[in-house]
């Protein structure tokens, strides 16, 4: 039996824990035992639960970012030399760079979600960006594989530091869980919901963010739809943002915030189409999860938005970043798209590609390729 040990820093509700959860959920329980290191305090929509559910042994620091500076490494350390891993797996910034600080001769994996060039200049500014980059590029060097989460991951990685050994597993969405509803149950959900029953749901999904740029949505939106209840913008997060996207949609009624949810799935399906006018991806699983849910989707034109659009014909269509005339135009080219036609697509799309059981195998056979 191989013991995998996995290092993050919380397991908050977000992208990269639903991933990592999906992972551990189809590991081969004969082959892999999984262990699991959270580095700082679980916050309230910590995910804890459900991995101690699959059985996975867990481990949680709770140190904050200053005590981790002096504490995590030694602590991360010793719980290695008690655990003897076969392999071990990390995801962020914070565990990549601990675990690479450490000299040990276990198999050494990490998962990276984003590019780190944009998303840490967007997110932290020039100067603390760029040292974040510097100092995650060189931590990379020290593991076995790392696995970008699509293709242009993948590629953005080996064009920053082509030292960087590199892998790309696409991620895959656990179908059990989120999966289309009938037109039946869809109206019963929206009754649930407080949603409209007979109008066309537009779905956005996680942080309000400039990374994710939702104030182009809402300002998009009341210019193509100033007076149209028919079709309804509905946000689910929350963000810094979160006051400014309240304060543009006074007045609007066809637009919708609902802040943070802990029933994402039934907001999926309960809506009709998806969008995302994010500037920087991974390979997003806020997109693959509304595509499990059969939700035709409109995304901006970054990489990995094309990437998944590519794989499949009709089920989407893309506008440029920030291009209102654009969005529009698409938007209008996918709703006289057949809708049956769509559906299919996404299906298949989905069950072939986009299956959560389908990269837990391909993670395990990078595993076993090192061991």
């Amino acid at each position: 039996m191989k013991k995998i040990l996995y290092i993050v820093s919380t397991l908050s509700r977000s992208g990269p824990t639903n991933q990592l959860y999906n992972l551990v959920k189809y590991l081969n329980k004969e082959q892999f035992t999984p262990y699991l290191i959270s580095l700082s305090p679980e916050p309230s929509n910590s995910r804890q639960d459900d991995f101690s559910a699959l059985g996975v042994k867990m481990y949680n620091l709770e140190l904050s970012r200053v005590k981790g500076i002096f504490f995590a490494k030694g602590k991360v350390k010793a719980l290695i030399k008690s655990i003897e891993p076969d392999v071990i797996h990390t995801q962020g910034i914070r565990a990549d760079v601990i675990a690479s600080k450490i000299d040990c001769s276990t198999i050494k994996v990490c998962t990276i979600h984003n590019h780190p060039q944009q998303d840490y200049l967007m997110r932290y500014g020039n100067i603390l960006g760029s040292l974040m980059l510097k100092k995650h590029l060189g931590a990379l060097q020290h593991f076995n594989k790392c696995i970008g989460v699509s293709s242009a991951v993948e590629k953005n990685l080996s064009h920053l530091d082509g030292r960087i050994k590199t892998d790309s597993i696409i991620n895959g969405v656990d179908t059990s869980l989120f999966s289309p509803e009938s037109s039946i149950e869809k109206q019963n959900l929206r009754r649930k919901l407080s949603l409209p029953e007979n109008a066309v749901i537009w779905i956005v999904s996680g942080h309000l963010s400039p990374l994710k740029d939702p104030l182009f949505l809402i300002k998009s939106w009341r210019n193509k739809f100033p007076s149209n209840n028919h079709n309804i913008l509905l946000f689910i997060g929350n963000g810094c943002l979160y006051a400014k996207c309240q304060s543009l949609t006074q007045g609007a009624s066809n637009i919708i915030l609902k802040g943070r949810v802990n029933n994402v799935v039934e907001f999926l399906q309960a809506s009709d189409y998806f969008i995302s006018a994010s500037h920087s991806e991974g390979l997003p699983m806020a997109v693959i999860e509304a595509l499990a849910c059969n939700l035709p989707v409109l995304l901006s034109d970054i990489n990995p938005h094309l990437e998944i659009l590519s794989m499949s014909e009709n089920i989407g269509n893309s506008f440029r970043l920030g291009d209102f005339l654009s969005f529009s135009n698409s938007m209008d080219a996918l709703l006289k798209e057949n809708k049956s036609i769509l559906n299919q697509s996404i299906e298949s799309l989905v069950n072939l590609r986009l299956n959560a059981e389908i990269m837990s195998k391909k993670y395990q056979s990078i595993y076993l390729s090192h061991l």
